[in-house]
């Protein structure tokens, strides 16, 4: 294969494991609903917002099912919201549902090169023997875990940050507590965990490769061994 194409191989496959490996770490706190229930008792929400619990269930459903499906009808449960909310929410559903598209390409294309590599082991690149995608993944790891140290540092300095560069030229990510009495019931400290469960659940992903890698690597050069002692054996 000409090695320009197979540069080129090995780019496009460690940018799609990474963005796979990402938006899925991504999706997890987007999809498991259960882990904003798991913050109503432990931060008193019920009694910070004057809701029940089954209301801020029944609110937090209704604004996630409202985030991730365009048909359904924008909804706050039980909260009363402004039209700056409702903008800032709708434009973080613009960020969820690239996710999530980002996710089924990336499985889609992850598949394909799989398939693809089992035909043609020269298709990609192996520096060092050792998946490509292992150096491209080392990028967000450093990109979250500077976050997470700017975070540790200052939270809100971070939290303020991280909206600028997601949210470019908007004010609207900035809540009016009597307006979108809402936020009450989204902490400060919820997000923060599902930062965290992102890195943790990447990390995860990370390790795991890494392993497979370093196991497959081990594996090839006692190979390498065994039939270089077998040739020199028959030689002689």
């Amino acid at each position: 294969m000409n090695k320009s194409l197979k540069f080129l191989n090995t780019l496009i496959y460690s940018i799609v494991v990474t963005l796979f490996a990402l938006s899925f770490s991504i999706a997890i706190p987007l999809f498991w609903r259960g882990f904003y229930y798991l913050h109503i008792d432990p931060y008193h929400l019920v009694e910070v917002t004057g809701y029940s619990k089954s209301d801020l269930i029944y609110s937090f459903n209704e604004l996630m099912n409202s985030l991730m499906f365009f048909k359904t009808p924008f909804s706050e449960g039980v909260f009363p919201f402004s039209e700056s909310g409702k903008s800032h929410f709708l434009d973080c559903q613009f960020l969820f549902v690239l996710d999530y598209v980002i996710l089924i390409i990336s499985a889609v294309l992850l598949v394909i090169y799989l398939i693809l590599h089992r035909k043609n082991k020269n298709l990609i690149y192996r520096p060092f023997n050792i998946s490509s995608s292992i150096f491209m993944m080392l990028v967000p790891v450093i990109l979250l875990g500077a976050l997470g140290i700017y975070a540790l540092i200052d939270v809100n300095s971070a939290f303020e940050f991280f909206h600028k560069v997601f949210f470019p030229g908007k004010t609207n990510w900035v809540f009016n507590s009597y307006t979108d009495p809402i936020i009450k019931a989204l902490p400060e400290e919820f997000f923060i965990h599902c930062g965290i469960l992102i890195l943790g659940v990447y990390l995860l992903i990370f390790i795991v490769n890494l392993i497979y890698n370093l196991i497959k690597k081990n594996k090839l050069g006692k190979n390498k061994i065994y039939y270089s002692r077998r040739t020199h054996n028959a030689i002689y």
